[in-house]
């Protein structure tokens, strides 16, 4: 989950460096480091923390041939200066940074031993250098190198090399982990997705996995297993993947505040006004598929619940799995089926190892990402676009929302309901009535300061923003938070509410509200703190938020809106930092 670039010509080296590393912080910022080619010499800076502390040590510099630099989330090692990269072999042949993991690093690592190298660092990159100068010194040729490099290592890894006797030169190599090539009349570049390269290149290389070569000025020369390939050029729009913040204070609160035009931008994609614009083919496959399977990991996740909900609505059979669990136990590979992979940046590795199980038992798979080109975009049978833009926050918001839209917008395409168009744009006018009251939720954060474990209850749907809001709490807030049904309460966790404990409930649904009121009273008959999201359809006086009165399906994701905002209020009023959680990254590409 670390974020890498670099590039090769003619390029202001320090300002792209550290510019690109700070638009990758969200995929980590425990350390960074850069290092680059300058009178025939490689230097190198790296510092524990994040990139201003990078960007401090760094002296201004020009005239670099080739530059590479890496902002970190630690796998292997403490996060300290001396396990930030980049790393250096030991005769100082090869200067790499590294996103991934390497899984057979200490058998690798004890094979070198044997031979003579030393190492100073707790990390598995530092192993990856010395194994591909272990290679150079036998072969003499630096390409044959990466290629017998490749052959040894098992994991995940895309690596951007500088190699000390050709300081011109970037080489690169790519399995399992996300990395893009562009170029320009000045240059060429490489990085963990397009952000750093937006300004700079127009036109861009998706690297497969096995892939590897270098860059050098402005041409691109690409190898895979031994042979040289024509690198294929592709355009991705620059509108896609702005970070701007725009004038707000964080990026969690500008995409929360996003979600009612990502709903419009989503419904004119799909929507002409008459008819349905998914692929007719997909349609038509869905309309004769029984069985629907769904794997996805954290906030996707339970994106995915909604989904099932949704499918189960038109009579389809639909489940829904942990894409980290079911990818090591595969239980339910059936080529019948129809699977969905939800992923809002394409690359979350225990998705990808689930496509390539689905891939080998040819099952067809369906991608709902927000990233077009990611990997799970390109290799799934089908793919559906969220239109979202970029999601910079570690705690994902809009994309929650759009994932759950999208399946909905499917399930109506499949069985013909074009009414769902009147639910979206009320859906969308829920969310604008939450964005509105922002304040009032703002206060009742304000009450939750001191609280140190939560609980949120929901039944049906509602337990399932139950989840996503206890999730946003950890995640943000750091506060230790579980969702259950209602019903569950009676059965081990009420021994656990007591005065000052936080409970939320979750209730939108006519026909379950007074079983879950219910519960509620359980818990304020013992001392805990209360405070009920409601729709207007079951409101009752006391409550601590209401929404529009919608369609439950959609009223309960508006009540999950107001819940990313009171984890980011009471975030920001514990003066935490909200876009970068501790110990958390955005993008998931390691497993």
């Amino acid at each position: 989950m670390c974020g890498i670039v670099g590039g090769s010509g003619k390029i202001d080296f320090r300002n792209y460096l550290l510019s690109g590393l700070k638009k990758l912080e969200y995929r980590g910022y425990d350390s960074a480091g850069l290092a680059y080619c300058l009178d025939g010499e490689i230097k190198l800076h790296k510092t524990a923390g994040r990139v201003e502390s990078l960007a401090a040590i760094v002296p201004d510099f020009s005239g670099a041939s080739a530059g590479i630099a890496h902002t970190r989330w630690a796998t292997h090692g403490h996060p300290t200066a001396k396990n930030a990269h980049p790393h250096v072999s030991n005769q100082g042949l090869f200067t790499i940074v590294h996103n991934g993991v390497i899984e057979n690093f200490r058998f690798l690592k004890q094979q070198l031993t044997v031979r003579g190298f030393h190492f100073d660092t707790d990390t598995d990159t530092e192993v990856i250098a010395n194994v591909l100068e272990r290679f150079y010194i036998r072969s003499g040729n630096v390409i044959e190198a990466m290629r017998q490099t490749m052959e040894n290592l098992e994991g995940s890894y895309a690596l951007g090399i500088l190699f000390s006797k050709e300081p011109g030169r970037l080489y690169f190599m790519k399995k399992s982990s996300p990395l893009l090539l562009g170029a320009s009349n000045e240059g060429t570049y490489l990085a963990s997705d397009p952000v750093p390269l937006i300004g700079y290149s127009e036109k861009f290389v998706d690297l497969n996995d096995g892939d590897y070569g270098f860059l050098e000025g402005t041409e691109i020369h690409l190898f895979h297993d031994g042979k040289a390939l024509t690198p294929t050029f592709i355009k991705k729009e620059a509108d896609q993947f702005t970070n701007d913040l725009n004038g707000y204070p964080h990026y969690m609160l500008k995409e929360i505040e996003e979600i009612p035009s990502v709903l419009a931008t989503l419904r004119d994609n799909y929507f002409d006004g008459g008819d349905f614009l998914f692929d007719k083919n997909l349609i038509e496959l869905l309309k004769k598929t029984n069985k629907v399977h769904f794997l996805a990991c954290g906030t996707s996740y339970y994106a995915s619940k909604m989904g099932v909900k949704a499918f189960r609505t038109i009579g389809k059979e639909a489940y829904v799995s942990i894409a980290s669990e079911w990818g090591y136990d595969p239980y339910d590979a059936d080529p019948g089926s129809v699977y969905f992979l939800l992923s809002q940046s394409g690359e979350t590795a225990d998705l990808i190892r689930c496509q390539r199980v689905l891939q080998d038992r040819g099952a067809i798979t369906v991608a709902i990402t927000n990233t077009k080109g990611s990997t799970i975009d390109r290799k799934s049978t089908y793919s559906c676009l969220l239109y979202a833009g970029l999601e910079v926050a570690v705690a994902s918001t809009k994309t929650y929302v759009a994932q759950a839209c999208l399946v909905a917008m499917l399930c109506a395409a499949i069985s013909g309901f074009h009414d769902i168009m009147y639910d979206i744009d009320s859906f969308i006018g829920a969310v604008r009535g939450v964005i509105a009251k922002k304040e009032d939720i703002h206060e009742l954060a304000r009450g939750c300061t001191k609280v140190k474990n939560a609980f949120f209850l929901g039944r049906g749907v509602d337990y399932i923003s139950a989840l996503e809001g206890s999730l946003k709490l950890k995640e943000i807030a750091y506060v230790h938070a579980e969702a259950y049904p209602g019903g569950e309460l009676k059965h081990g966790p009420l021994a656990l509410i007591e005065k000052g404990v936080l409970v939320v409930g979750v209730v939108t649904k006519p026909e379950i509200a007074a079983s879950l009121r219910a519960n509620f009273e359980e818990v304020k008959a013992r001392g805990g703190h209360l405070l009920v999201f409601a729709s207007d359809l079951v409101k009752e006086p006391g409550d601590a938020f209401v929404c529009e009165p919608i369609k439950p399906f959609y009223a309960t994701m508006a009540l999950v809106v107001a819940l990313q905002y009171l984890s980011y209020y009471l975030a920001l009023e514990k003066g935490l930092s909200i876009d970068k959680p501790r110990n958390l990254a955005k993008s998931v590409t390691v497993e």
